[in-house]
């Protein structure tokens, strides 16, 4: 299954002035099978070394002052079984998070060894608790998701997908109603598979010898195993936050979600998120590391739609999604076969509204954000250049009048709106808005 995160590493791997590259995401979203892909594609040699299932290879960083890179390529050589050549091998650091030693050498690799290619990869580097080990600034970060639909639909139907690619965002123009069909088909599914790598490579191999239905209950499965791994992180890595309020954060995101009956997600609420207590201040602690594990999409919510946008909002005023509509389905316990029948009726709103937030999070380099101004509400701002996009969800294939939308057009006057629903393309020059259809936000 092709990822486009590989074109990014590719290009850190020509980059003159490359670092030891440290690449983030949750757990199971793949980030090992794509090294590896990557390593074995485009260098001579590819070493891993595993700190997870690895213990000796612990051995190797266990004296921090003591960090030489010849020393160390000279360990590895001897654990691998391998002679290493810095200038042609990709080393790879897998679980990382489980060897301070091993992050803090990354800082001295880059100092005194900057030829040697080194990824290192964790699920949850970003709430380890020896801050102390983190080579600031001497690394290059790249993140990485769930597979977005449009990886998902190269893997699940290469001729649709080829069908997919020659859609022109710049072209306003209806798209053939047979491919629009087809598409919109093919989203659904997506949204009840979602883009973990192992749910949708079970989902296809499923699917050669079973049904439809067969192969989704199939992905369900492994779905709810996923699930039961997380919660089972939450009291490995967590910490001095309590696993349990962790827990409660988490499973408190996609019940909020369920609510929203109106296709209009509202701003988090936090009484009775945990038991007998209130406030954000007892939340920060356990959604702060769901944030950082990944395993969440925060949304700020701003009162003003100007720059900068930082400007104008409140720690406490945010909205939350799941990282993972498919996870998201699983964790409802949603049946897979009203999903497919479209009959979730108002119910549809969230989770279109969650698949958007997860894609723009895929493409996104920094904060997403959404806008609530007296009345009216918009599901997400785009940055783009100078331009803020305002941009407002539908799931409806024929929705109503965009009012929110209307009325940020008419405070801010944008030089483009989008209005993202599941019916075809159009555009309304007078008001400079874009509809079209939500399969394709991926293309912003």
């Amino acid at each position: 299954m092709k990822r486009h995160i590989s074109l990014d590493l590719l290009k850190w791997k020509n980059s003159p002035s490359r670092k030891p590259l440290i690449l983030q995401g949750a757990r199971q979203v793949g980030k090992s099978y794509i090294v590896r892909d990557f390593g074995l594609t485009n260098f001579q040699q590819f070493i891993r070394i595993d700190f997870l299932s690895q213990k000796e290879a612990h051995l190797i960083f266990a004296d921090k002052s003591s960090l030489v890179p010849k020393r160390i390529l000279r360990d590895i050589s001897f654990l691998s079984k391998t002679e290493l050549d810095p200038k042609n091998t990709l080393l790879f650091f897998d679980e990382i998070q489980e060897c301070a030693g091993a992050l803090t050498s990354l800082k001295f690799f880059q100092e005194e060894m900057p030829e040697l290619a080194i990824i290192a990869a964790g699920s949850y580097l970003g709430i380890m608790s020896n801050e102390d080990s983190f080579p600031v600034g001497k690394v290059d970060f790249q993140n990485m998701n769930p597979m977005t639909y449009q990886e998902f639909l190269e893997a699940s139907d290469p001729k649709l997908f080829e069908e997919y690619e020659n859609i022109q965002i710049a072209d306003h123009s209806t798209i053939s109603a047979l491919i629009h069909k087809e598409l919109l088909e093919s989203w659904k599914r997506y949204q009840t598979i979602g883009g973990m790598p192992e749910v949708i490579k079970n989902y296809i191999e499923y699917k050669k010898s079973h049904s439809e239905l067969k192969a989704i209950l199939r992905a369900r499965e492994i779905q709810n195993q996923l699930l039961t791994g997380y919660k089972a992180d939450f009291s490995k890595h967590s910490g001095t936050v309590n696993s349990a309020h962790i827990l409660s954060v988490f499973e408190a995101v996609s019940s909020q979600l369920a609510k929203a009956h109106d296709e209009s997600t509202q701003k988090f609420k936090f009484t009775g998120v945990i038991p007998n207590q209130k406030g954000f201040e007892r939340v920060r602690g356990p959604l702060t590391w769901l944030e950082k594990a990944r395993l969440v999409i925060k949304v700020m919510i701003n009162n003003k739609a100007e720059h900068p946008l930082k400007g104008q909002i409140e720690d406490n005023r945010f909205k939350l999604y799941f990282m993972d509509v498919g996870l998201l389905n699983a964790a409802l316990e949603i049946p897979i076969e009203a999903t497919l029948a479209d009959e979730l009726g108002s119910y549809k709103g969230y989770m279109a509204e969650n698949f958007v937030a997860q894609e723009l999070f895929a493409k996104n380099k920094g904060t997403l954000y959404s806008w609530m101004e007296s009345r009216a509400e918009l599901e997400f701002l785009w940055i783009q250049g100078k331009d803020i996009i305002p941009i407002e969800v539908k799931s409806a294939e024929r929705s109503t009048r965009a009012k929110s939308l209307d009325s940020y057009i008419d405070r801010y006057r944008p030089n483009l709106a989008l209005k993202l629903t599941g019916g075809n393309r159009g555009y309304d020059p007078n008001r400079k808005m874009l509809t079209m259809p939500i399969y394709l936000v991926g293309k912003i």
